[in-house]
């Protein structure tokens, strides 16, 4: 390829153009923003030494592709580098004397926003309630988010804001004198995080903290889901100077002048709105992803659909011929049929690459399903870490085929990685681990019965570069061949020679051939 702008020489390197198989290459050359060489630096000196403008020795370091985190919330990444932090927790005790903290250190806030609890861990036993908080704050409204962001809990103050909107028992449940107790779950979860964040007033500028957060850690490329029309106006005037390329999916909500957005933001490399995010259910953590049979720990529940398969359908034919792309949150086995019907009966030619998001409990006669309508999947390898409670909530049977990775790659279906961070971490390599891992360092119980779900680390690298750029349907990134774009990253060691990946670190991010975050020495 022999495009425009400036060449830069790479050499001396181990350079990995993509992880279909294990064989680096010494140099690369990048003219303007994308791959126009790769080889040996004996022939990449012969042919441009003459020419570049800069030569760079890499110091027979190793260079990936950047990294391609195809489902993440970049806003709410922002928010949680911000407020209240409470993952870790492990008991409510705990959790109330980091609100007391956090209180006492910002004594002017109008509300207090927290994020990454899990009841699971707590030696209570039981999910905090707004007597919990206003205990410790009762002047201001409080919204702590639970890690997995379909559930809450509110303080008194806050539901006061509740106004003449009315929810549903399953989701704002009630105490004996009858008022909420403080719990909330996800569209009344939903509806207190919209008021916590609308009194905090506007915060886009954490998209650019956020973003160079991401860079640091070497994710050059996002699906960016649930991202709201504030989000979008603030990245098309700031994506391509922060330097990570964002595939938006609008919140389902927001997106009813998708044309005219794209339109008037002047889509380009670093931002396209690929599509709209959509929930078919709800999350294993809160209890309402929507299985077929009950939860092994809940009696008569299975959880909630959010939209069947007739709601799923009516939203493809609002949008039919309007090029989106429809990326469909689904955990629970019976959210997973209600895609797979939505997606049969309205035709899958007649729609743009569809994907599940999540496909967590998965059941053998998903497999040929998910195949014959060529419905992609972006999974989370790290759930498996932080959900240590799956088996209790699911049983043995249903946790063989949870949170699949193996299965789905071996049978050719379209697979990319992602955090769904904030809920996990960011970093990528915690993400490899877990894929290559599934638990065995932190002793999972989910590990004895999928197992064989883990996959070798080239694979789990495939998947996070090339295919999850498959997933966001973008060509141009994922790998270093000729004609891509140049998007890479320089590493302090080699994954392939270390005992635990998670101890890598990125020496250098390079987006279109520019270093966008370099370490400091």
């Amino acid at each position: 390829m022999d495009g425009k702008g400036a060449i830069k020489l790479f050499y001396n390197g181990s350079i990995y153009t993509k992880f279909d198989k294990k064989s680096p290459v010494e140099s690369i050359v990048v003219k303007g923003d994308r791959i126009t060489f790769y080889g040996t630096s004996e022939e990449s000196m012969k042919r441009y030494a003459t020419i570049a403008e800069q030569i760079i020795n890499l110091e027979e370091k190793v260079v990936f592709p950047g990294f391609v985190d195809s489902h993440l919330h970049l806003d709410d990444l922002g928010s949680s580098l911000t407020y209240l932090d409470l993952r870790g927790t492990d008991s409510i005790v705990e959790l109330k004397e980091r609100l007391r903290s956090y209180r006492s250190r910002n004594p002017g806030a109008r509300v207090i926003i927290g994020m990454g609890w899990d009841q699971e861990s707590f030696s209570e036993g039981r999910w905090p309630e707004r007597s919990d908080l206003d205990g410790i704050v009762n002047d201001v409204p409080v919204f702590l988010e639970r890690f997995c962001e379909h559930a809450g809990v509110v303080n008194s103050k806050m539901l006061d804001r509740l106004e003449s909107v009315s929810f549903p028992e399953k989701v704002l449940p009630r105490s004996r004198d009858g008022r909420p107790n403080g719990i909330v779950k996800e569209e009344a979860a939903s509806y207190f995080k919209k008021v916590a964040h609308d009194l905090i007033g506007n915060e886009v500028g954490n998209l650019s903290v956020a973003s160079n957060y991401l860079l640091s850690l070497g994710i050059t490329s996002i699906g960016f889901v649930s991202c709201g029309t504030e989000s979008v106006e603030y990245l098309a005037n700031e994506a391509s100077r922060i330097g990570i390329r964002v595939r938006a999916y609008m919140r389902q909500e927001e997106a009813g002048g998708i044309e005219e957005m794209r339109m008037r933001i002047g889509e380009n490399s670093y931002l396209k709105i690929n599509g709209i995010k959509l929930f078919a259910d709800g999350a294993l953590g809160a209890a309402t992803a929507a299985l077929r049979e009950p939860y092994e720990d809940g009696k008569d529940n299975r959880g909630m659909l959010i939209m069947d398969s007739g709601s799923l359908e009516r939203e493809f034919e609002k949008y039919d011929g309007r090029n989106v792309q429809f990326a469909m949150h689904a955990i629970g086995d019976r959210g997973i049929d209600a895609v797979i019907e939505a997606v049969s009966s309205f035709g899958r030619d007649r729609l743009v690459e569809p994907r599940i998001e999540h496909c967590t409990v998965l059941r053998e006669d998903h497999i040929n399903r998910l195949k014959e309508l060529r419905i992609g999947v972006s999974t989370q390898p790290a759930f498996v870490i932080d959900d240590w409670w799956a088996v209790n909530r699911l049983g043995k049977e249903r946790s063989r085929l949870s949170y699949p990775l193996a299965t789905l790659q071996k049978e050719q279906l379209k697979v990319g990685l992602s955090t769904d961070c904030p809920v996990e971490p960011p970093n990528p390599w915690f993400t490899v681990d877990a894929a290559v891992n599934r638990g065995e360092r932190e002793k999972r119980e989910i590990l004895k019965y999928s197992g064989e779900e883990r996959v070798n680390i080239l694979t789990a690298l495939y998947l996070y570069t090339t295919g999850s750029a498959s997933l966001l349907m973008d060509s141009d990134v994922g790998s270093l061949e000729v004609g891509s774009f140049a998007d890479f990253i320089i590493l302090d060691s080699d994954p392939f020679e270390l005992q635990d990946v998670r101890k890598i670190r990125v020496q250098e991010t390079y987006v279109g051939g520019v270093s966008r975050f370099r370490a400091k020495k």
